[in-house]
C-alpha cells in the first residue's frame, strides 16, 4: 500500500509479527491511547464466498489489540490470554475495517480490552480480550 492509496490520516503500523505482516497492513490513526486500526479487505482475505474470513478479522483482532497493549504499556511484552468474538455482518473485497480498541480494566499481571469492529460506520464484529503481561504474576 502507497501513501497515495492510504485512507486520509493514516499510517502503516510497524509490524514485527511475521504471519501479521504477511496479511497486512494493518493501519492506524491517531494519538497513543486512542488510536483507531484499520485494514482494507483485499483477495486474500476473503473465503470462498467473496466475504471477509473469520481468522482473518481474528488476526486483525489480535493485531490492533497487540499495538493498544503495547501502547498502554510503554511496550512491556504480553500475550492473548483470551478473546471472544461475535461475528455481525459481512466485510467485502475493498472494504476499509476499523477498531478503536479501548482499555476496560488493567491490574498488576493483566490487560483487558474490547472492540467494536466497523466498515462505513457500521458494526460487523465485535471483541472482548484479556491479555498478560509477560514477567509479572
Amino acid at each position: 500500500m502507497t501513501s497515495e492509496t492510504l485512507p486520509p490520516g493514516f499510517v502503516e503500523t510497524h509490524l514485527v509479527d511475521p504471519f501479521e505482516i504477511h496479511v497486512g497492513p494493518v493501519l492506524e490513526h491517531g494519538p497513543k491511547g486512542g488510536k483507531r486500526f484499520a485494514f482494507r479487505v483485499d483477495k486474500r482475505h476473503v473465503n470462498m464466498r467473496g466475504i471477509v474470513h473469520g481468522g482473518m478479522l481474528m488476526t486483525f483482532a489480535d493485531a490492533a489489540f497487540g499495538q493498544a497493549a503495547w501502547d498502554a504499556t510503554d511496550r512491556a511484552p504480553s500475550v492473548t490470554l483470551n478473546m471472544q468474538c461475535q461475528f455481525l455482518a459481512p466485510a467485502k473485497e475493498g472494504d476499509l475495517v476499523e477498531v478503536v480498541p479501548v482499555l476496560t480494566r488493567r491490574t498488576r499481571a493483566l490487560l483487558f480490552l474490547r472492540g467494536d469492529f466497523t466498515v462505513e460506520g457500521m458494526p460487523i464484529f465485535s471483541v472482548s480480550s484479556v491479555w498478560k503481561l509477560l514477567g509479572v504474576d
